[in-house]
């Protein structure tokens, strides 16, 4: 069933990643790289703030419920946590803008810049709220109830982006698109969370929530501030068209990682389950075999994006991102990094074990705002630096190494603490995909890529050589064709879809 769940989640995501793409090339067509730059300027400096609206909470409540602990009790203490949380967000918003103006004198590149921001907080207080109902539906691995909520905040943001962009009404109607979305989002989730318990919250729970969530701040804080602060770096060192022409580009590498982002969440209640009844092997088993899976179907897609990546913004996006078109050849390899990581990190905090995962993401946002200061700007005139001054490239390198820094520690950490030996396979999906990339280079200097179905075409022609590669290696067998195949059953997805609405399957 974790299967299907997972298939669940990214056929969702498909479909999510699809409709952003439309809504981006919108964007792409109709509206210059710095209004896109704005928004990704907004969205980036909210994020940073977003970690005072997690906290660790969200991943402990997942843990906690996962256990088998009253689950009124856990939804009635997590909502309290997320509402007082969801308050402090907002009011470390404001006062930062008022020491950014007020004390240190500084202001916004324009007004639309401030403006921005106010509309984004909006929509990341609400998104944190929604998060009640979302990781509940997580914990209890009722993944329809989880998933068509985002589909419908992605389906209506992206149509509303679309009209937006289409009639010319500018940033912050743009903006808007975010707030619009995510009230679909938080409305549907709370329709889906009718009839389930919400008892008083506990303070023996609180204590328990807090235990688990104290060092997963650290790690969500950290992955929100290396995630982010790149946009941010790029807004003050250089300008908002390098910001979306970067924000742009992000945004079409990073739907790769909906494959991670699928079996992870299943991968933590499930393994949380298997850890309170000591089945460490079947932890090891589960987390190698979801590494497999992972890798097989994520190096692939990664290569094919770095090696088409000029044809993929002339078509995909427009000649305006042209300039990012070697940030493309190059970001792409921190969504594989945080793929091949995810199993771990999430093998870790089932078993309990989550300052592993805070170790980690600290590591690597040391690693990511020490490259991004070296890397981006061209100089520091207050201190007299003369720095890197890559920009864009610069926000993408510190990205990937630290991503790489990640994954080191976190394989070596899960080799000696749960004895979690090394997956040669991954040499294997390795291989192939390097080969499949020469493949795909080879013929795009004899053959002009110029519509769509071209490279649509020789998109799928690569995904053809890799399978086949694998195939004669002994890689890809029978029984991988079969679970693919069963998993993407549609008959069987949308008769579990209808069980799990219906409150009959779990």
């Amino acid at each position: 069933m974790i299967a299907r769940k997972s298939a669940l989640i990214i056929f969702t995501q498909l479909l999510n990643g699809l409709l952003g793409y439309i809504a981006l090339k919108y964007i792409a067509l109709y509206m210059q790289p710095w209004e896109y730059g704005v928004i990704g300027f907004a969205y980036g400096f909210v994020a940073l703030f977003s970690v005072f609206g997690n906290l660790g909470f969200n991943a402990a409540h997942v843990k906690r419920v996962s256990e088998g602990k009253d689950l009124g009790k856990c939804v009635g203490t997590f909502a309290v946590i997320k509402t007082f949380l969801a308050g402090l967000m907002a009011g470390t918003v404001f006062l930062s803008i008022m020491v950014w103006k007020y004390i240190i004198g500084r202001g916004f590149e324009s007004t639309t810049h401030e403006q921005a921001v106010y509309v984004m907080l909006a929509y990341f207080v609400l998104l944190t709220l929604s998060q009640v109902f979302i990781s509940t539906f997580n914990a209890r691995k009722e993944t329809a109830k989880a998933q068509l909520p985002i589909f419908l905040y992605t389906l209506v943001r992206t149509s509303a982006t679309i009209f937006v962009a289409s009639y010319g009404f500018g940033v912050l109607a743009l903006a808007y698109t975010y707030m619009l979305g995510e009230i679909f989002h938080f409305t549907l989730a709370v329709f889906f969370f009718k009839g389930y318990p919400v008892a008083k919250p506990s303070m023996e729970y609180l204590k328990s929530y807090v235990k688990f969530a104290v060092p997963m701040s650290v790690a969500a804080a950290s992955a929100i501030i290396m995630t982010n602060i790149d946009k941010v770096f790029i807004q003050l060192f250089w300008s908002a068209t390098q910001v979306g022409e970067y924000f742009a580009t992000f945004n079409l590498s990073r739907f790769i990682i909906l494959f991670s982002g699928a079996v992870s969440a299943l991968l933590l209640p499930t393994i949380s389950s298997y850890h309170s009844n000591n089945n460490f092997r079947e932890i090891r088993s589960l987390t190698l075999k979801a590494e497999r899976y992972l890798s097989m179907i994520t190096f692939p897609i990664v290569v094919i994006l770095i090696t088409l990546s000029y044809p993929v913004i002339h078509i995909l996006l427009s000649d305006k991102y042209l300039p990012a078109v070697h940030v493309l050849q190059i970001l792409p390899l921190f969504v594989l990094l945080e793929v091949l990581s995810s199993p771990y990190t999430q093998q870790l905090s089932g078993m309990n074990l989550p300052r592993f995962t805070r170790n980690r993401i600290l590591i690597m946002m040391v690693v990511n705002v020490f490259l991004n200061l070296i890397l981006i700007p061209q100089d520091i005139k207050s201190l007299g630096l003369k720095l890197a001054g890559l920009g864009t490239e610069g926000a993408a390198i510190a990205t990937v190494v630290s991503y790489m820094v990640g994954l080191l520690y976190i394989r070596i950490v899960a080799w000696r603490v749960a004895n979690t030996g090394v997956n040669w396979r991954i040499m294997i999906h390795a291989l192939s995909a390097a080969l499949t990339g020469l493949a795909i280079y080879w013929i795009s200097q004899h053959f002009f890529i110029a519509r769509w179905f071209h490279l649509l075409g020789i998109s799928l022609l690569g995904l053809a050589i890799y399978v086949s590669i694998l195939y004669l290696l002994r890689e890809f067998k029978r029984e991988d064709m079969d679970l693919f195949l069963d998993t993407l059953n549609i008959k069987k997805m949308l008769r579990y879809i209808k069980e799990e609405l219906k409150g009959t399957k779990r």
